[in-house]
């Protein structure tokens, strides 16, 4: 093919292209596009506002007809610090977000134009609103016991004041969620809070250790106490065991000093018979007491005086 042939080809085609463009556009499942006629739209203008009808549309070239493309998924807007009191007086920072999305997408183009538009309005009406939060005092969005915490209330109503307030602009904004992001205090007033906080702790700890010293002095001076009463009982059980032990042995004396040799005679054969109650083997000097006893020519009984005889 000659190539002035290659040439009004492709000539051809960008030119098939180019009106390809004008006269078509794209929305992707996660957009809305709204068509307008001479710079006007009307009510059959949204393509793809429920999500069912994402692919490829036609219209006509511009500046009878153009297109505007807006994002259906939800988008964050959060306010600027702002400083407010609550009912009890107190001053706080407070940073407030928004979750919206674009509900319908022809009402926020008759009313806003754009996305920009749009944020400001939020932002107008999102700071009016955070005015409920100073109608609660600092505990209820403060404090730790769900009992008294109200910050989920706080923002239920700041929800609702902002859709009804959107919704009746009908600026088509769908209002997600809405939350306090940041609840702080001035830089004075924090320093303020912490000394506070930090006398509070230090008296709760001083209290602490003043209970527990006398507890421990409680413990101690009770368990001194049960070691004094231990201690007197030993003692006296003690004397009694000795006192008992000495009269028997007081007993013990008096029946074998009437008969020294007897006595000592029996106290050596009861060592006999405890020395000897195994088959064990010694070799010892015969004369050691008591096995002196055991030889042939071994000393004889001692008698047992008459009055000792039962």
């Amino acid at each position: 093919m000659p190539k002035h042939l290659h040439s009004m080809a492709a000539g051809i085609l960008v030119v098939l292209v180019l009106l390809l463009y004008m006269v078509s556009f794209t929305v992707r499942f996660n957009e809305a596009a709204v068509v307008t006629t001479f710079g006007k739209a009307g009510d059959g203008a949204v393509k793809n506002a429920d999500g069912e009808g994402a692919g490829l549309y036609w219209k006509w070239p511009y500046p009878i007809q153009d297109v505007r493309v807006f994002d259906r998924r939800v988008q964050l807007h959060e306010t600027r610090l702002e400083q407010m009191t609550t009912r009890d007086n107190h001053t706080l920072i407070v940073t407030a977000y928004v979750a919206w999305r674009i509900g319908d997408p022809l009402a926020f183009f008759r009313s806003l134009g754009n996305v920009t538009d749009g944020q400001k309005q939020l932002e107008a009406r999102l700071r009016e609103a955070n005015a409920i939060v100073s109608r609660y005092r600092f505990d209820e969005l403060t404090s730790t016991d769900p009992q008294l915490l109200k910050l989920a209330e706080v923002e239920e109503k700041i929800k609702t004041r902002l859709q009804e307030e959107l919704g009746a602009q009908g600026y088509g904004i769908q209002v997600e969620t809405v939350g306090l992001k940041r609840l702080g205090l001035p830089e004075d007033v924090s320093k303020t809070v912490f000394t506070r906080m930090r006398e509070t702790r230090e008296r709760m700890a001083s209290t602490a250790r003043s209970s527990g010293d006398a507890i421990a002095s409680k413990i101690r001076s009770e368990a001194e106490s049960q070691a004094r009463i231990i201690q007197a009982f030993a003692d006296r059980r003690a004397e009694a065991i000795r006192a008992e032990g000495d009269a028997a042995a007081a007993e013990y004396y008096n029946v074998f000093e009437k008969s020294e040799d007897f006595a000592i005679f029996l106290r050596e054969i009861e060592a006999l018979r405890k020395t000897l109650k195994q088959n064990t083997t010694f070799l010892l000097d015969m004369e050691t007491a008591p096995f002196d006893l055991l030889k042939p020519d071994a000393r004889p009984m001692p008698k047992q005086d008459a009055g000792d005889k039962k």
